[in-house]
């Protein structure tokens, strides 16, 4: 019988080399790469962990617990949701990949990360994980570069402070098997609590270790950064809820969280701040994302299970508009070289779809109704108006709104340039212009967009589809007493 981890951790590695011997027929591999992500993500999400199939001939059991040199992999029921959610994320970016063309080893890389991040997920103990995703992070910087030399500097910046999370996760798990022989030492609690919550700080990127999200969702292929944001972030966070339910005693330690509540609203008024004054759709995608943090770690720090449940909406609903917003950038970027608001001035005529991609995209990563992104946000504001105390109220919830209005505004500049009337139309009226030239958008580009668009509006209109996925990664940590 093969355990059904070792399928969702080689598979992807075995599809990884094969689509790089390939990589020059970019339809094709994004095809595969898609497929590949596609089943795994169907058969960890709705095959029972119980339940044994027959693949190839061959049985396969999703819970089955495998030993690899000495260290063992065992797939619970909620890294399973995870990477079910992982997985189906990745296959929809390694679609739009095909059309926005991220680089010729994007879907070689995006399945080896793939195959690091299932390990790092269902490793124990906890270091081996983050060591799993150093290494995914090493693979993440030559997929961002995309074979843009030259400009290094976003991903520079983030192997530095990659690796330099790792120390502090190998420091963390020292200190965590002295603490097993010393469970009385209030000390040595702390000083886990410090390890993590710096490793934990490095690796999501939150102030003021953000330094390398601007530059690299600037210099990098969208697609490419929206993977690092929305699937190696992701397992970060599920690394997180992870930790926190196998030491049980790290869930009871206030500073932990007040850290994390001091963070993550520092985090998102930067975040917030920075996209009201962005001049680039980039900044928009990177500072919204950063603002999105800091939400979820203010609605975490109030170490209760709906606080959980919002933070983990939000991880779900996330990936949609950034990918509404990364494709509409590659495709402006193929067209004016730039996403920058000024190069993009009167896009809106002659490219009517691309312009509703960054339209739509940048509101959705804001946090806007009726889309993705307004479920998690607006979840967000409702707890915190009910978890919070009154005296507290105006500080978080007000917050979040302000947040919220920062990153639409920086959104919303960038639409007043889109929509801006071309100088070169005004000899016939605009609408007449605008269908002429909006033929020269291809088909299939057409098509595509109009796809992320329907999902990022069915989900915003109906986020009860994803709550099955939502209960079952919910019920699987009990480290949050009900309030």
């Amino acid at each position: 019988m093969i355990a059904g981890v070792l399928v969702l951790i080689g598979v992807p590695l075995v599809a990884a080399v094969v689509t790089f011997v390939f990589r020059r027929l970019q339809t094709l591999v994004a095809l595969i790469a898609a497929a590949v992500a596609a089943v795994l993500g169907a058969g960890a999400l709705w095959l029972p962990l119980g339940q044994v199939v027959l693949v190839g001939g061959r049985q396969v059991a999703l819970n089955e617990p495998v030993q690899v040199l000495g260290r063992q992999l065992v797939l619970t029921g909620g890294d399973r949701q995870a990477l079910g959610w992982v997985f189906v994320v990745s296959a929809a970016l390694f679609l739009i990949g095909g059309r926005a063309r991220p680089g010729t080893a994007f879907f070689s890389l995006g399945l080896a990360i793939l195959g690091l991040v299932s390990a790092a997920l269902v490793v124990q103990p906890f270091l081996y994980s983050a060591l799993l995703l150093t290494i995914a992070a090493i693979l993440a910087v030559i997929l961002v570069q995309g074979g843009t030399p030259g400009r290094t500097r976003g991903a520079f910046r983030y192997l530095v402070l990659m690796t330099l999370a790792l120390p502090t996760f190998l420091i963390a798990g020292w200190l965590v098997d002295l603490y097993a022989l010393n469970p009385t030492d209030i000390a040595l609690a702390r000083s886990v609590v410090l390890a993590l919550t710096g490793g934990f700080a490095l690796l999501l990127g939150v102030v003021p270790f953000h330094i390398w999200i601007g530059p690299m969702t600037e210099e990098s292929p969208p697609i490419a950064s929206v993977f690092v944001l929305a699937v190696v972030n992701s397992a970060v966070w599920f690394m997180l809820f992870d930790i926190l339910q196998a030491y049980p005693w790290l869930a009871a330690q206030q500073d932990i969280f007040r850290a994390m509540q001091f963070v993550g609203l520092l985090t998102a008024v930067v975040g917030g701040a920075l996209a009201f004054s962005s001049y680039d759709f980039a900044h928009v995608l990177g500072y919204g994302v950063l603002a999105d943090y800091g939400c979820a770690l203010v609605a975490l720090s109030t170490r209760t299970s709906a606080g959980l449940g919002v933070v983990l909406l939000a991880t779900l609903m996330r990936p949609v508009g950034l990918g509404i917003l990364a494709l509409g950038m590659a495709l402006a970027r193929e067209r004016a070289h730039s996403s920058e608001f000024e190069k993009l001035s009167g896009l809106a005529w002659s490219s009517p779809w691309t312009a509703a991609a960054l339209i739509v995209g940048g509101f959705s990563v804001a946090g806007l109704p009726p889309l993705a992104g307004f479920v998690g946000r607006w979840a967000e504001v409702r707890m915190m108006a009910t978890a919070q105390p009154a005296t507290d109220l105006p500080v978080y919830a007000l917050a979040i709104l302000a947040v919220t209005v920062g990153v639409a505004a920086g959104a919303l500049r960038g639409m007043d340039f889109l929509l801006a009337a071309p100088s070169s139309s005004a000899a016939s009226p605009a609408p007449l212009a605008s269908l002429r030239l909006a033929a020269r958008e291809p088909r299939l580009t057409i098509a595509l967009i109009m796809a992320v668009l329907a999902v990022g509006f069915a989900l915003g209109l109906f986020p009860g589809a994803v709550d099955a996925a939502l209960r079952a990664i919910l019920s699987s940590y009990t480290f949050f007493t009900v309030p």
